[in-house]
C-alpha cells in the first residue's frame, strides 16, 4: 500500500526536487529538464490528504518511469504516459495481493477500496482496470 513517505524517499534517493507552485493547471505535474525531474504540487488545488496521496502516488509514477511528454508534441500521445504512470504505481503500491486483501475484508465497492487504500476513487478504479482488464486477473477466484 502507498504512503506519502514512499513518494518523499523515492524523490531524497533519485534526486527528484518537490516544489510547491501555485498555478499549476493539475493539483500535480512532473517536469523534466536537461535531465533534472521535479515534481511541482499546487496546494491550492490539493484540498484533503486522500487527494495529496493521489498525486504523489500518481506523480511518483511518472517519475520511476519517465513517462513525461512535450506539452506541445505531435508525436507524443499524453494517455500513453498516463497510462505508463498509472501502470507503474499500481503494480509496486495496489497490487493483485492488495486487493485480494481488501476484498477478504470486506470492501467490494469502489468507495469502500478508497477508504480502505485512503486514495482517490479515480486511482483505484485505474487500478482495478489494470489488474483485470489488461493482466487477466479474477479477483472472484482465489
Amino acid at each position: 500500500m502507498f504512503e506519502i513517505s514512499d513518494f518523499y524517499n523515492y524523490c531524497k534517493e533519485n534526486k527528484v526536487d518537490v516544489i510547491p507552485f501555485i498555478g499549476c493547471p493539475q493539483p500535480g505535474a512532473t517536469v523534466r529538464d536537461q535531465g533534472c525531474l521535479a515534481v511541482f504540487l499546487d496546494f491550492s488545488k490539493i484540498r484533503s490528504t486522500r487527494l495529496l496521496r493521489g498525486v504523489c502516488y500518481h506523480e511518483l509514477g511518472h517519475a520511476a518511469t519517465g513517462a513525461l511528454h512535450k506539452v506541445d508534441s505531435p508525436y507524443e500521445l499524453v494517455e500513453r504516459s498516463e497510462y505508463r504512470a498509472n501502470r507503474w504505481a499500481a503494480q509496486h503500491y495496489l497490487s493483485e495481493a492488495d486487493f485480494r486483501s481488501a476484498f477478504k475484508d470486506g470492501c467490494t465497492e469502489l468507495w469502500q477500496l478508497a477508504e480502505y487504500f485512503d486514495l482517490p476513487e479515480s486511482d483505484i478504479q485505474k487500478a482495478l482496470i489494470y489488474w483485470t482488464e489488461r493482466k487477466g486477473v479474477d479477483f472472484n477466484k482465489n
